[in-house]
């Protein structure tokens, strides 16, 4: 039936007016409600995460532009340095990105390729703490809160993980 405008909508018929024509109408299925296993905490800490990152990086390349203008580092040296800072920054985006995807998507795969990523960064914020040229006392802070935050990510990422994997098996 064709209405001015387009479509006249068919009424839907409510409990109460079947009841009252003398009708039933049929019961209402309801879909099974499926547990959330995402982790709130686990994105808590790669959002905030991802802040801390962005306020890392910018005082890094401030510290290093302080170190190559006043001290007497050896080019060579401040050169594999800074370097080491833009790897770090191609290298982070992804794992942040992988695995908050993973933990949105409850895939362990994803969350398992961000700790392949961790591995190389773990080891850049341990060589800024301890094994760089200059290691200043800002290094030491920001790089042991970075390695905090990453330890966080990687244990709540690991429980994570191991939830998805264990509600797949069983559900199948």
């Amino acid at each position: 039936m064709q209405g001015p405008v387009g479509p006249t909508p068919v009424p839907v018929p409510t409990a109460q007016a079947a009841a009252a024509a003398g009708q039933q109408l049929a019961p209402q299925q309801k879909k099974p409600r499926r547990r959330v296993l995402t982790s709130l905490t686990l994105q808590i800490f790669i959002f905030f995460g991802a802040w801390w990152d962005v306020f890392y990086y910018v005082l890094n390349i401030l510290v290093f532009v302080y170190k190559g203008v006043q001290l007497p580092y050896p080019k060579r040296n401040f050169d594999m340095e800074f370097c080491f800072s833009w790897l770090w920054i191609l290298i982070e985006v992804p794992r942040l990105f992988l695995e908050s995807k993973g933990n949105k998507t409850e895939s362990a795969g994803p969350i398992f390729f961000s700790f392949f990523l961790a591995l190389p960064i773990l080891g850049m914020y341990v060589y800024f703490v301890a094994f760089q040229t200059y290691v200043l006392k800002i290094d030491q802070i920001l790089n042991g809160a970075a390695l905090a935050f990453i330890g966080l990510q990687l244990i709540f990422g690991l429980i994570a993980a191991i939830r998805f994997l264990m509600t797949a098996r069983f559900q199948a």
